[in-house]
């Protein structure tokens, strides 16, 4: 399923919600896959403690139907570009 390390972006703390929130990119063999991923816990919780939840999180949602996620191709398309370039006179 994966080819490199996930990684959590700016995580965040929603104090209207009591969680921790960030953007989490998965590397598949498809390409990247973004994910929001949600995390309750008190806003003293440990960096750990919340990292790894928010990953758990995103795991979990990878395939769920509701999740908020963006994928991105493994590699970007080529550009074609002519053979011969005309030149300016």
């Amino acid at each position: 399923m994966h080819n490199g390390s996930p990684r959590i972006d700016e995580i965040r703390y929603n104090a209207a919600e009591e969680c921790f929130e960030a953007l989490v990119t998965l590397n598949t063999i498809d390409g990247a896959m973004r994910i929001a991923s949600a995390y309750p816990a008190p806003v003293t919780a440990e960096f750990e403690e919340v990292s790894n939840g928010l990953l758990r999180n995103a795991l979990r949602n990878r395939t769920a139907p509701e999740a908020l996620r963006s994928r991105a191709p493994s590699t970007p398309p080529r550009r074609h570009l002519p053979h011969c370039m005309p030149f300016a006179a």
